[in-house]
């Protein structure tokens, strides 16, 4: 008789201590010892594949060889090995019982007799049973293991490498030194230069840095998961996500789960592991606000009507942003500036804000005329910038700090060097693999170098904010020269560098001034100086749409 044969273990463990083959010699035993033909071909295996699932390579090939008529016959060890479940047990014996192919288990046959065929459904329902248990178990080991501060997950983050458990160590992370120096190059082109994920991934594509994986393109996934997890501030999260069947699933193709839609657990439910920190949590607050400000500003939301005052406006009834909208007229659209809390529904407010809609050009015109007033005379800006004409030598510090870094960089690279040579002279390595390995280390040597550059060309701007602190007036006329041939697009540039945001009040705009001087630090005696804006009592009484009455607040440094 024709027969085929089929075995499955769960994990790569199993598969690794010969489960499989265990399986496999016993049932080419039972072949030798029933006479019947196996052709190599009618032999099926699953390894690391779950029970619990019916998608498995090696079970789609048998069901297709059974209805093609390929065998008559199909041996399995166990029911458990079919299948875990005892409703896809039944599905699959009933499938092959229409294709005119008997199964037959090993360890316990099973005929049309009542008896056994209620055997069958025990031995299902305890296989089910099992591997709950085994699940349940195995999820409270992990998360017991990370209260006691074990990070889980063999595969480490992008700057660090996996250390496995050995004897009473366990499993930990290191910092890896060449993909750290990325992580906190990323970081400070995304705060210091307030870049975008496409033009962070640009700037990576030019430059002599790789993914992990050594292929290019950089992904913008990889980019912004690097710089929007809280693990590179020393604390990684177990416990943090839980995943449930998706109300809409994106693909019609079915999944190794049901559950594969993530939602996040509340805040007390996450389990905090220590590991090696890369960035300080300032650095990282920071970054998650200029990604929040990247989505804001992003043209994505914006693609049909231009708005000069975009992510500018604040309700100064309510509190919430304002958004402008268009409404098509002959001869010409009409815009507005409306508040998000018009709509109580979606802003979740018991009554609407009683802000009426504001004309876009009047509130446009009445901001830019201001804009360019006070940078024709800056002698206020120059009255409120005094008290931060001093400055104090945490720059330089920060500066010497960072070469004496990157001269360790190089020394631990030319040590390495030193020691492939050693390696290639008492014929360790061979002379092929010293080549890869001296170009690897060219390749790091450049990204340091270029990282290098980078800090300096970060430095100079500093020493060039700093000259315009001293001189306001150059700054001011600087500006004042693209004012008059200013185009749209210039004018929004201007407005989102100087401007961080205006309060529509109902006879007043009040508007906060930032100048873009960065890395600017606030003296040692005055730490809440650059977070609390200090207003000045300067105050222009008019109407609101015709000569508005702006209050000028404090300007202080860009962050």
């Amino acid at each position: 008789m024709r027969v085929a044969i089929y075995a499955r273990v769960s994990t790569d463990r199993q598969e690794r201590t010969q489960t499989i083959d265990s399986q496999l010699t016993a049932l080419h035993a039972w072949v030798t010892a029933q006479g019947h033909e196996l052709r190599p071909e009618h032999i099926y295996r699953d390894e690391g594949a779950s029970g619990a699932h019916l998608d498995r390579p090696g079970l789609d090939s048998l069901r297709d060889a059974a209805r093609n008529g390929d065998f008559e016959l199909v041996g399995v060890l166990s029911p458990d090995r079919l299948a875990r479940k005892y409703a896809y047990q039944v599905l699959l014996l009933e499938e092959f019982r229409r294709l005119g192919c008997a199964v037959v288990f090993l360890e316990r046959p099973i005929s049309d007799d009542p008896h056994d065929q209620l055997l069958l459904q025990i031995q299902g329902a305890l296989a089910e049973y099992e591997r709950t248990v085994i699940s349940e178990r195995f999820r409270r080991g992990k998360l017991q293991r990370a209260r006691a501060g074990v990070y889980l997950g063999g595969k480490a983050p992008y700057g660090y490498r996996y250390v496995p458990k050995r004897d009473d160590c366990p499993g930990h992370l290191l910092i890896d030194d060449t993909e750290a120096a990325l992580v906190q190059t990323l970081f400070g082109w995304l705060i210091e230069e307030q870049l975008t994920i496409r033009q962070l991934i640009k700037r990576l594509n030019r430059s002599a840095w790789q993914p992990r994986s050594g292929r290019r393109p950089w992904s913008p996934a990889v980019i912004h998961h690097i710089l929007a997890d809280p693990l590179y501030t020393g604390t990684a999260y177990v416990n943090r996500y839980h995943y449930v069947t998706p109300q809409k699933p994106r693909t019609p193709y079915p999944a190794k789960t049901d559950k594969t839609c993530r939602q996040q657990r509340p805040r007390e439910e996450w389990i905090a592991v220590p590991v090696p920190a890369l960035i300080d949590q300032a650095t990282y607050d920071r970054a998650q606000a200029q990604l929040a400000r990247n989505a804001r500003l992003s043209f994505r939301h914006n693609t049909k009507y231009s708005y000069l005052l975009r992510c500018l406006l604040t309700c100064g009834l309510c509190g919430l942003a304002m958004f402008g909208r268009t409404h098509p007229a002959a001869p010409a659209h009409r815009r507005y500036y409306l508040c998000h809390g018009k709509d109580a529904l979606l802003s979740a407010r018991e009554q609407p804000c009683p802000r009426r809609a504001i004309k876009a050009e009047e509130l446009e015109r009445v901001v830019w005329t201001h804009v360019t007033q006070l940078l024709s005379d800056p002698r206020q800006l120059l009255a409120q910038f005094q008290q931060f004409a001093q400055f104090t030598g945490t720059e330089e510090a920060q500066a010497q700090a960072e070469a004496h870094r990157w001269a360790v960089r190089l020394e631990r690279l030319a040590r390495e060097e030193a020691r492939l040579l050693d390696a290639y002279q008492a014929e360790v390595i061979t002379l092929a693999e010293l080549a890869q390995r001296r170009q690897q280390l060219a390749q790091r040597r450049q990204a340091l170098h270029e990282q290098h550059a980078q800090q300096e060309r970060l430095w100079r701007n500093r020493l060039h904010a700093q000259e315009v602190l001293e001189d306001l007036t150059a700054f001011c006329d600087r500006i004042q020269s693209r004012l008059a041939e200013a185009t749209f697009a210039d004018k929004q540039a201007i407005l989102q560098l100087l401007i961080e945001r205006i309060i529509v009040g109902e006879e007043t705009l009040e508007i906060r001034h930032v100048i873009p001087l960065r890395g600017l630090p606030p003296s040692p005696g005055d730490a809440n100086t650059f977070n609390v804006p200090l207003r000045s009592d300067g105050v222009v009484p008019a109407a609101l749409l015709s000569e508005p009455r702006i209050l000028l607040t404090q300007c202080r440094p860009q962050a």
